[in-house]
Formats: structure tokens, C-alpha cells, sequence
């Protein structure tokens, strides 16, 4: 139901916004704890916004979408898709738990697999690192299906092979852990080197790793 899809994605949101709180406070009573000092700001004054402001963020934000679409998540549908489809096998592709994407996944599978993930879902949070959305073209791949939000022979796949506990911790997986290496060069850039960028990528896959177990132990 859609009120069930907006409940789950309000819910991810607001699970993020705590975390990021409790994040915060506690980095500033620790490692970043410092003398306080007074802060200034001039606030500017707030409009309401205009339908036209609006449409225009609208249009900027699906142009990034698309220009991410059009190279990121294609380029990565299509590496994936060939070591799908190597080594070949008489002359065939092999089929993909015995592909060099099937030998990735199984070899990582051991350590989803406390998540409740399969070595599917382990070559999906792989390349996801690339952006988050990938995971549906990626899954799509694997099962060898058409891969969009109404496709349901793909929902029909991942119900066969992902619980619902399953499904949860990977969606609070998906909530906490940085899968944007973007965003990990641009800490880089803004900090200045790799110290924080690499402190912040362990600890959000850790965060998420370990809020996705005791979900999917709590459920299971």
C-alpha cells in the first residue's frame, strides 16, 4: 500500500535524523569536545517560496538524477553485467553463481550472512558504493530481469530469497551506511585529506552493519 511505502520511507528518514543527533552529541562530549564559543549569525530573512523557485530546485535536482543515471549506474550495470558473463563456458556465459560476480558475492557472503543477506544482495551493496540507487539496476542483473520500481518479477525474486527481517536490515543497512563514494571525496576535499573521510565511511558501514544485525535478530 502507499501509505505503508511513505510510513517506511518517513520512518528511514527520521531513523537518520536520531542517529545523526546522537552521532553529533556524542563526537561533541569526546573526540571533538572543545571549549564553547560564542556564535553569531545573522539570519536572513524567510519567504514563502514561489511555485517558480520550486519548479526550478524540482528541475536542477532531476537533472543531477539523470546525469547520475546516465553515467554512474550505467557504467556500473555494465561492468557488472560482464563479469556476469565471464568466464564463458563452451562459449556461453556461465550462469551467475559460477560468473566472477557470482565468486565476488560468495566470497563475501559469510559476512552478510548474519544480516540475513545472500551473495546477491552482497554484490548489490558492492556496488552500490557507487550511489545507493544502483542496488536496483544491479539486482535486476543478477536475476536477469528488467529492474524499475513496478517491476514485479524482481519482488517476486527478492521475496523468494530476502525475508522480511531480511528486508528491514537491509533497509537500515541502506539508512546509515555511506554507499556515495561522492560524498567520500568530498569530505576528503573539504577536510583537506583522508583521515575523516575514511573515519566516517568506517563508522557509518559499521553503524549500519550493526543496527542491521540486532534488527534482524530482534525480528527474526
Amino acid at each position: 500500500p502507499v501509505y505503508a511505502r511513505t510510513a517506511t520511507m518517513l520512518g528511514l528518514y527520521l531513523l537518520g535524523f536520531v542517529a545523526a543527533v546522537l552521532t553529533a552529541a556524542v563526537l561533541k562530549s569526546s573526540v571533538l569536545k572543545s571549549a564553547r564559543t560564542p556564535f553569531l549569525l545573522e539570519m536572513p530573512s524567510y519567504r514563502m517560496p514561489t511555485l517558480r523557485s520550486i519548479g526550478l530546485r524540482l528541475l536542477d535536482r532531476a537533472k543531477i538524477f539523470l546525469r547520475r543515471a546516465g553515467t554512474v549506474i550505467m557504467a556500473t550495470t555494465i561492468v557488472l553485467w560482464f563479469l556476469a558473463s565471464v568466464p564463458l563456458q563452451n562459449g556461453e556465459p556461465p550462469e551467475i553463481a559460477e560468473s566472477v560476480a557470482g565468486a565476488i558475492g560468495r566470497t563475501m557472503e559469510p559476512i552478510i550472512e548474519p544480516l540475513g543477506f545472500n551473495w546477491r544482495i552482497g554484490i548489490g551493496i558492492i556496488t552500490s558504493l557507487a550511489a545507493r540507487e544502483v542496488i536496483v539496476g544491479t539486482l535486476g542483473t543478477i536475476y536477469g530481469m528488467e529492474a524499475d520500481e513496478g517491476s514485479l518479477e524482481l519482488q517476486s525474486a527478492l521475496q523468494s530469497d530476502l525475508t522480511l527481517p531480511g528486508a528491514i536490515a537491509l533497509l537500515i543497512y541502506f539508512a546509515f551506511a555511506m554507499q556515495c563514494m561522492s560524498t567520500v571525496a568530498v569530505v576528503r576535499r573539504e577536510t583537506g585529506g583522508w583521515k575523516w573521510a575514511i573515519i566516517q565511511f568506517v563508522y557509518m558501514t559499521a553503524l549500519g552493519y550493526v543496527c542491521a544485525f540486532a534488527a534482524y535478530r530482534i525480528l527474526s
